[in-house]
């Protein structure tokens, strides 16, 4: 699988994504909508330091969205972090973007926050090597209400131990996603691999990263 730059074109993606049952109630009150998410995009595109991915397999068949930005120096927050669960996308999407905070971006640490309520989130964060270091009272609104954040650190000194450790898991999750991906081409399913023009690998927008394939 891989990472590449959000497009506009993936707007009505991420709010499917985003309304996900499983996903309502866990994330901000923002872009809810095509017009909102693409207004959102447009302004993001102009944002240095921010980068925000779709993590799709080989075939092109968006699974999720995360995201490396509000960057302090050589810190940065992991977030933006929404899989479609059926595809078991999650580690291998989080080695990937980990992958480049640490390895391509240069980064000494990853910071990430999810909501209090939200314990299958911590412990996916956990086991991708973050520790947890506090919580933030009434940081983001849900649903127009205030929600704790808890906050993670994952530090650069201890992602090369880390990796070693989530390597495995993420290999076994990578040949998951293929077999779902056949399964997808098979079937007319929400969201199947759309054309697109040009070489994937050439793809960038404005000051994005280019597209970065999932290598163990």
């Amino acid at each position: 699988m891989r990472l590449r730059p959000v497009e506009l074109a993936d707007a009505a993606f991420i709010v499917w994504l985003r309304n996900l049952d499983f996903v309502k109630g866990r994330i901000g009150d923002s872009a809810t909508d095509l017009a909102g998410q693409e207004t959102w995009l447009e302004a993001w595109f102009e944002r240095e330091g921010d980068y925000y991915f779709i993590a799709e397999s080989l075939g092109g068949i968006p699974l999720g969205t995360i995201g490396i930005y509000d960057m302090l120096g050589t810190s940065a927050e992991q977030g933006r972090f929404i899989m479609r669960p059926e595809a078991l996308a999650a580690v291998p999407s989080a080695l990937l973007s980990q992958d480049l905070a640490f390895g391509v971006f240069g980064l000494t640490e990853l910071r990430a926050s999810s909501v209090s309520t939200n314990v299958a989130v911590h412990s996916l964060t956990r086991k991708c090597g973050f520790k947890q270091v506090g919580t933030l009272r009434a940081a983001q609104t849900i649903g127009g209400q205030p929600v704790d954040l808890v906050r993670f650190l994952l530090k650069g000194e201890d992602w090369p131990a880390v990796r070693a450790r989530l390597a495995p898991l993420a290999r076994v999750a990578e040949a998951q996603v293929l077999e779902w991906e056949k399964t997808q081409q098979r079937a007319n399913q929400p969201w199947v691999a759309v054309e697109r023009p040009g070489p994937v690998s050439a793809r960038t927008e404005g000051n994005r990263s280019p597209l970065y394939t999932f290598v163990l």
